[in-house]
């Protein structure tokens, strides 16, 4: 049997007198003692470490959040118009294209050719197909076995033919194109006035509604229209008669429309990528006189 006086190895016990003025530990309690704070120590400097790493981290994720990887990618983009600038002295909104896409409508499939960033305006005789400013060639005006053109026909101001034998017309009068069906406009005064551009063909679409005429027969259809505020062009991409092909235009939404030489007639229209497309049959036996609506970088 242990006696009281034993000190015990997790006892303390008080020695002296009886006011607590000398205290005395055991080894092990103080071992015990220094082991948890020790442990709390450690665990404590443990929280601080990944707290900071961890606000560290989710600094660094809201540094390269999407608007600042946006931001990034703008300026680089910024960067790079600038250096297309300065190469070929325009930025790519300027440049002037087409668009072409693919519609069908009653059975019709259609080419339309929409210009972006270009001018209108008449040429006599084929475009040079190495002028880079050109974005689209068509042939305009009907010629006749002699060479003459067929219908009135101005070219820069100057009048080349007068004849009223087609109530469709086409008005170059600077930037602006109008497209319409009348025997008699002012506009042909205007263009001559204005040395402008002005010439007829047969009536497709006059305010909506499909014209008919004359010649008969299918055959691949071109026109020049308004749609939706827009010019665009149209290529029929199978044989068409001139029913057919004017009621798929006023079904497709064109206000006016009015034909452009059709069947193997060459040109072509050149895409936002630089690609050239050519349709039709290239012949270097027409006469000079062979008119061309073409669409050039402003």
């Amino acid at each position: 049997m242990k006696s009281e006086k034993e000190i015990q190895d997790d006892e303390i016990r008080v020695i002296g007198n009886s006011d607590g003025k000398r205290v005395s530990e055991a080894p092990g309690q103080r071992f015990r003692w220094w082991m948890i704070t020790a442990a709390g120590v450690v665990i404590a400097l443990g929280i601080a470490v990944a707290s900071y790493f961890m606000g560290r981290s989710e600094g660094e994720a809201e540094e390269y959040d999407y608007t600042t990887v946006l931001e990034l990618q703008q300026e680089a983009a910024n960067r790079q118009a600038a250096a297309q600038t300065a190469t070929d002295g325009r930025t790519a909104d300027s440049a002037a294209y087409v668009t072409i896409t693919e519609e069908t409508v009653n059975d019709v499939p259609l080419y339309l050719y929409t210009p972006h960033h270009a001018r209108p305006s008449l040429a006599l005789g084929l475009p040079d197909k190495l002028d880079s400013t050109i974005v689209f060639v068509a042939q305009a005006a009907d010629i006749g076995g002699n060479g003459e053109i067929i219908g009135a026909f101005v070219y820069r101001g100057e009048i080349m033919a007068r004849a009223l034998s087609k109530k469709g017309y086409c008005a170059i009068l600077g930037d602006r194109i109008e497209i319409g069906v009348s025997p008699d406009t002012p506009l042909f005064n205007d263009a001559v006035r204005q040395k402008g551009y002005f010439f007829r063909q047969y009536p497709l679409v006059d305010k909506g509604r499909p014209i008919d005429n004359k010649p008969k027969g299918k055959a691949i259809r071109r026109a020049i229209g308004q749609r939706n505020g827009r010019t665009v062009m149209v290529e029929s991409r199978s044989a068409e008669s001139f029913h057919d092909f004017a009621e798929a235009l006023a079904d497709l939404g064109f206000s006016d429309a009015i034909y452009l030489v059709g069947s193997t007639a060459y040109g072509w229209a050149v895409d936002n990528r630089g690609v050239r497309h050519e349709f039709g049959v290239e012949d270097p036996g027409l006469p000079p006189t062979t008119s061309y609506i073409v669409w050039r970088g402003r």
